[in-house]
């Protein structure tokens, strides 16, 4: 590898000596990169992984959608957690039958056991990436939720991937936020209100590719967001037909 790259700045040298003597210079200055993670599987068992920084500022602008009857997968901890005294009733999905605690088992990709027009918000992070008919996971989000109902979607940008032996439901996809805007007009239709953006620095996609928890980073390392570096892609989408919904928190 060392004798690769040497060769490379040779042959630059010989095409672009100002250039190469820059990137010379460059290269001394930076600190070397560690060439294994600090921690894999997101630095989870160690703090909190970056992405969740992200993830939970999200939900937490837009809590004021957690209402109602709210349909969360896997487990209620975002659904109690945001939404409070303002949920009715939380419902868990969950296709697997050792999670005892789920009270709609149903496949979200064929839409089999997702009742229809039943939720005023659907909370859903990082969840389509791991179905691999991902516009099938959004028709049906769209068909679950009650006309002005909302869905809250968060998807990975830049991301390793999940453990690929040790997951029940394995990772299949990484999104832009041009791909979810699109998406979820597919989804909801034109005149649905949808709101799309992305989360993340430079700084924030390395700690968090290398493990690093979100802990040991400083704030600066968090924001702004540069948008070359999408690390969580962030969507909120109303369903047509209802009255109109609260307008999320700015952004900060």
């Amino acid at each position: 590898m060392l004798q690769a790259r040497g060769a490379a700045f040779e042959r630059l040298e010989q095409r672009a000596p100002d250039q190469a003597a820059t990137l010379r210079r460059i290269w001394r200055r930076q600190p070397r990169l560690p060439l294994e993670p600090s921690f894999r599987r997101y630095g989870m068992g160690h703090g909190t992984a970056v992405d969740r920084v992200y993830i939970e500022r999200f939900l937490e602008a837009n809590a004021s959608d957690v209402r109602g009857d709210v349909l969360e997968v896997l487990d209620d901890t975002y659904t109690q957690r945001f939404g409070g005294d303002a949920v009715a009733e939380a419902h868990i999905l969950d296709l697997d039958p050792t999670n005892t605690r789920a009270t709609v088992r149903a496949n979200l990709e064929t839409g089999d056991g997702v009742p229809t027009d039943a939720y005023d918000c659907f909370i859903c992070t990082q969840v389509i990436s791991i179905t691999y008919e991902h516009r099938a996971v959004l028709a049906t989000a769209a068909r679950a939720l009650k006309p002005g109902g909302v869905l809250l979607l968060t998807v990975p940008g830049i991301s390793h991937q999940a453990e690929p032996d040790g997951e029940r439901y394995p990772d299949h996809w990484r999104f832009t936020w041009r791909a979810i805007d699109r998406l979820l007009h597919e989804a909801f239709g034109d005149s649905a209100e949808i709101d799309v953006y992305a989360e993340g620095t430079v700084a924030a996609c390395a700690a968090f590719l290398y493990g690093m928890p979100a802990e040991v980073l400083p704030r600066a390392a968090l924001d702004p967001h540069d948008p070359d570096y999408e690390m969580v892609i962030c969507g909120r989408a109303v369903k047509p037909g209802g009255p109109p919904a609260a307008m999320p928190r700015s952004r900060s």
